[in-house]
């Protein structure tokens, strides 16, 4: 009987020692299977890690690239427009090329007419000069300081070959205004060896009229004669009054009938 009991509790302690052995088999297995379990997820962490890294480096590199592509489009945008303007300049040199040969074909022929311009300018000077003493004799010593002055300038090594030009000109300028235009003043004439104040009236270069100052002489200049020569007072008398009137813009312009020499023949 206690024999029984005593293999019953045996066994029991047996089956209790066997279920405690495979508890703990079964316990270690777990916690073996625990640590792998760490590490595959470490693992899986690392290439989470490298992979976000990775997509980093690709991102950067993207918009490097895009930086890089817009800056290559800026350089060639700015290389199209370097070249359109290079090809304007060279046009523009070209043609400055063109000018420049052509401006020094100029100045050759301008050093030659520079050589011939003192002779010209005297030549001009001298028949502007017999002119004169073969004009009516109106503002003769205004004229003839004009022609001083000129010859002064031309003498003068200060003054530029194109000054000195400039002054001939303004002379036959001046002397040409005289033809187109009318006008009257106070002067002192000889009339029969005495000098008479009178008023004269010059009409352009057709007529050159006096009338003293008290109206009772009037005349004109004869230029073929080179003399002052009365006229009938009953027949211009009025007429050279009012060209004087007309001359001082007294009155308003008409048509006057006043003694104008016949043009001579050409030789």
């Amino acid at each position: 009987m206690n024999n029984r009991r005593i293999n019953k509790v045996g066994m029991s302690a047996l089956a209790l020692l066997t279920t405690c052995l495979v508890g703990v088999s079964q316990a270690a297995e777990i916690l073996i299977n625990s640590d792998v379990i760490d590490q595959a997820m470490d693992v899986v962490a690392q290439k989470y890690e490298a992979s976000a890294e990775a997509q980093e480096e690709i991102s950067r590199l993207q918009n490097s690239a895009s930086s890089n592509f817009e800056e290559f489009k800026r350089s060639n945008d700015t290389l199209e427009t370097l070249l359109v303007l290079n090809a304007g300049w060279r046009k523009q040199i070209s043609g400055q090329v063109e000018q420049i040969a052509t401006l020094d074909e100029s100045i050759a022929g301008v050093e030659e007419i520079t050589q011939g311009i003192p002779l010209l300018m005297e030549k001009m000077i001298s028949s502007l000069e017999q002119f004169i003493e073969l004009d009516y004799p109106f503002h003769v010593n205004e004229r003839e300081n004009r022609l001083q002055f000129a010859r002064d300038a031309i003498d003068n090594p200060d003054v530029s070959i194109a000054e000195k030009f400039r002054q001939v000109l303004v002379m036959y300028q001046t002397e040409t205004s005289y033809g187109r235009t009318i006008e009257t003043y106070p002067d002192t004439i000889s009339l029969n060896g005495a000098d008479r104040d009178v008023n004269i009236a010059r009409i352009g270069r057709v007529a050159l009229l006096y009338q003293t100052t008290d109206r009772q002489e009037t005349g004109a200049w004869d230029n073929r004669a080179r003399n002052w020569t009365p006229l009938p007072a009953g027949d211009y008398r009025t007429q050279v009054q009012t060209a004087i009137r007309v001359a001082s813009q007294l009155d308003a312009p008409r048509i006057i009938e006043l003694p104008v020499l016949a043009p001579e023949a050409a030789q």
